[in-house]
C-alpha cells in the first residue's frame, strides 16, 4: 500500500555518493555514509542543488494534494501546464521558513533519505504543520511509515546540520539526545495532529488505529542524519581515489565517537538506531546557494 505513495527520490539520489558499511558507532552494524558525488575528479554539487530543490513541492505536498493543485490551477489556465507546475512550485516555496537554510537543508535531506534508503512515506508533514496558524511546532523533523510482510513500521528521523566551524561530535551527540526525545514523544505528538489535516489520507486509519492500540506487528526504527562541515582535505586522481577519502574521512570522524555517548540511551532502543553521516565542505557557501535557489522561486 505505501510503495505507491514513495516520491520520486532517484535523479537527486544520482548525485550523492553513498555507501553501506560499519562506522565504529553503537549499535554495532552496517550505516549509511553519504557525500555529494563526484564524476572522476569533478563534484556533482550544483547537480545536487537543483535536484534537492525539485523535491520541495514533494515535501510539502502529497502526490495526491499535488495533484488537485495542479488540476485546479489547469482548470484556471486553459490547461496551461507549465503555468500550473510553476503555481506548483511557488506554492511549496511560500512553506519555508525564511533565515534557518540549515534546517531546512537537513530536513529536506531527511526526508528523501528515508524515503530512499528505508522506502518509508511520511505520515505527517512538517513543512504544513510549521506553517499553520494556531499550530505550534511539532518535534520530530520525520515521522514515517511502511508496511512489509504484514509489519507496520513506523520511522522516526532527526536531523542535525551543523555549519561553519568543525562540529561532527556535536551533531553526533545532539542527533541521538533528539531521536531518543522523538521517540519518547511520538504517542503526544500524533494526539496533536491525528484529528486535523495533516496525517496522508491514506493513511489515516493507519494513525488512528495505531493510536487506538488496534494496529498489529508495530515496530520502530530511528534514523539519525548528521551533516556537517568538514575541514579535513580530500583528494584523489580519479573517482574511485577520492571515494576512498571520503569514506576514510567518515570513518574516522565516527571513530572519535566515545562509549560515554551512549550511556544514557538503553540497549534495546539503541539497537533501533541508524546513521546517515553526511559530510560537506565549504558547508556555508553551500546552504547560501540553497537559499538562494529557495529564494529564486
Amino acid at each position: 500500500m505505501t510503495d505507491k505513495l514513495l516520491t520520486h527520490t532517484q535523479h537527486l539520489l544520482n548525485h550523492i555518493y553513498w555507501f553501506k558499511q560499519e562506522l565504529y558507532v553503537k549499535p554495532n552494524r552496517d550505516h549509511i555514509g553519504t557525500a555529494i558525488n563526484f564524476t572522476d575528479i569533478g563534484s556533482r554539487k550544483d547537480d545536487f542543488l537543483k535536484e534537492l530543490v525539485n523535491t520541495i513541492a514533494s515535501w510539502v505536498y502529497s502526490k495526491n494534494k499535488s495533484k488537485q493543485i495542479i488540476d485546479k490551477r489547469l482548470s484556471e489556465t486553459n490547461n496551461d501546464y507549465a503555468n500550473a507546475s510553476s503555481f506548483l512550485a511557488t506554492q511549496a516555496f511560500r512553506k519555508f521558513r525564511p533565515g534557518n537554510p540549515q534546517g531546512q537543508f537537513g530536513e529536506l535531506l531527511l526526508f528523501n533519505f528515508i524515503q530512499y534508503f528505508f522506502e518509508s512515506v511520511p505520515l505527517l508533514r512538517k513543512q504544513r504543520i510549521t506553517t499553520s496558524i494556531g499550530h505550534e511546532r511539532f518535534g520530530a523533523d520525520a515521522i514515517h511509515f511502511r508496511q512489509r510482510n504484514g509489519s507496520n513500521f513506523f520511522v522516526l528521523g532527526e536531523s542535525k546540520c551543523y555549519e561553519s566551524k568543525y562540529k561532527f561530535k556535536e551533531a553526533f551527540k545532539t542527533s541521538l539526545t533528539s531521536i531518543i526525545t522523538t521517540f519518547n514523544n511520538l504517542n503526544k505528538e500524533l494526539d496533536l495532529y491525528i484529528y486535523d489535516d495533516f496525517i496522508e489520507p491514506e493513511l489515516e486509519s493507519i494513525a488512528k488505529s495505531y493510536k487506538d492500540g488496534t494496529l498489529p506487528n508495530v515496530t520502530y526504527e530511528m534514523v539519525c542524519l548528521i551533516a556537517y562541515n568538514e575541514n579535513k582535505k580530500i583528494s584523489g586522481d580519479n573517482e574511485a581515489e577520492i571515494k576512498e577519502a571520503i569514506r576514510n574521512v567518515i570513518s574516522e570522524r565516527c571513530n572519535t565517537i566515545e562509549d560515554d555517548c551512549y550511556s544514557s540511551i538503553e540497549s534495546h532502543i539503541l539497537k533501533r538506531i541508524n546513521y546517515i553521516v553526511f559530510p560537506i565542505w565549504e558547508l556555508d557557501s553551500l546552504l547560501d546557494e540553497f537559499q538562494t535557489l529557495v529564494g529564486s522561486k
